[in-house]
């Protein structure tokens, strides 16, 4: 009984040491998986709430660079805010990929003209994303928003801010950055629910590229168009929107708008994007290095290894602006030391297929056909064959030690018999043969 309890608790003990083992394994990989893509500079917060703050950003001091400072607001009773510079504007995405930076922005709320002077401005202003002292690292991304007005009767303008046209400096030559013209008939309000954005009661525009700027001067000005919608509402409502954003969003925008103007002005949350760009002949130089990559620009590279540059990340830039990207079959951050890691293709068959054999290469992976083994003439059968008397030698090696077990067991108890008791020895060991 003793041998048996013996072995019963090695047994459980040699399962609890393979248990422990594999969890500590697993803990292992993943700890080695989770630091082989740094996304901030070590000991900086990597996220604020549930968005990721990749270095060249930062939330701390140290961990960004000269006009990336974020602040992240954990006031208590409500979650995380990522705000831009010291705080104000918040930011909802970060994409290192595209060089954006995802902001909620307001709705720029003016009276419409009065009927009857169409020749006259009516209107001088701006609309501001709200980002102040970025030392020049962001703008408004002329690529991925449009310019938007909301109303009835009115051409809406947007110049250069605190150039010589900008309506608000006192200039009025042209040269301007959009144009949007938004008509109603006799209707008014009650057909914006139904367009797109096409010129009823709503205008939509792109934005063209120019000096980069976080901030445009407005114009408004009536058009004579024989209406009474025109007197239906004097608010026009004007912003620059994320396009994707407002594609979505842009039928329950105007319902909303045709039914409380001022409460949809004051209550919105309109997503602009900003792009963002170094400067690799100025004060980031430091950033980039040469490459023997075929496939880099001017045979340059990012910090990180296996990156390369992408020149004018910003539309519209000047010369000598460029951000990073992690080279094809790479993925991380490349403005971070060894930020770019191997992607592992084939453990992402979706976007990676392979319908062989998938074995991973740095920065790419090959597919070996499986037609290798099966166009072999009985090759197969060869294999199946010689597992199957494998497996049956393996079952008769079994049978032959258990036997032989069973041997020794009972000549040990037969030894025991002889020495203690003698009388009772030989049957018993009779018995047990």
């Amino acid at each position: 009984m003793e041998l048996l309890s013996s072995s019963r608790s090695t047994s459980t003990e040699a399962k609890r040491i393979v248990v422990v083992s594999l969890v500590f394994l697993l803990f292992t990989v993943a700890t080695a998986v989770a630091a082989a893509a740094p996304v901030a500079l070590p000991g900086c917060p990597e996220t604020c709430g549930n968005i990721t703050v990749p270095y060249p950003f930062g939330t701390r001091h140290g961990c960004f660079r000269e006009g990336f400072n974020l602040t992240c607001d954990e006031t208590p009773g409500r979650p995380p805010r990522l705000l831009v510079g010291d705080g104000g504007v918040e930011v909802v995405g970060i994409s290192l990929a595209d060089g954006t930076v995802r902001i909620h922005t307001k709705m720029l709320g003016v009276s419409l003209p009065v009927p009857g002077n169409s020749s006259s401005i009516r209107f001088n202003g701006s609309w501001s994303a709200g980002v102040m002292d970025t030392a020049g690292r962001l703008f408004v991304s002329t690529t991925h928003n449009r310019f938007v007005a909301m109303g009835c009767n009115f051409l809406a303008t947007l110049v250069v801010h605190g150039g010589d046209d900008d309506p608000a400096s006192g200039g009025g030559k042209g040269n301007y950055v959009s144009v949007c013209a938004a008509l109603c008939a006799d209707d008014g309000f009650e057909l914006l629910g139904d367009t797109s954005c096409s010129g009823v009661g709503c205008c939509q525009t792109p934005i063209a590229a120019s000096a980069l700027e976080l901030s445009y001067g407005v114009r408004l000005s009536e058009l004579a168009v024989q209406s009474s919608a025109s007197s239906t509402s004097s608010l026009g409502a004007l912003f620059i929107a994320e396009q994707e954003w407002f594609v979505r969003n842009a039928t329950i925008l105007q319902l909303d708008y045709s039914g409380e103007p001022q409460r949809t002005i004051d209550s919105w949350a309109v997503p602009t994007v900003l792009e963002w760009s170094l400067q690799y002949m100025g004060h980031d130089s430091d950033m980039f290095f040469g490459s023997d990559d075929p496939n880099s620009i001017g045979g340059i590279r990012c910090i990180s290894l296996n990156s390369t540059m992408v020149e004018d990340g910003v539309a519209g830039s000047n010369v000598g602006r460029a951000r990073c990207n992690c080279s094809k079959g790479f993925e991380g951050n490349p403005y971070i030391a060894n930020g770019c890691q191997d992607i592992d293709e084939c453990q992402q068959p979706d976007l990676y297929p392979c319908h062989g054999i998938c074995t991973n290469l740095p920065g790419t992976y090959r597919c070996s056909s499986k037609k290798r083994i099966s166009s072999l003439p009985g090759l197969i059968t060869i294999i199946a064959i010689s597992a199957g008397f494998g497996l049956l030698f393996s079952l008769l090696g079994v049978a032959k030690i258990t036997k032989k077990l069973k041997q020794q067991k009972a000549k040990k108890l037969r030894d025991f018999f002889f020495q203690e008791k003698p009388w009772l020895a030989s049957p018993t060991v009779n018995h047990l043969k």
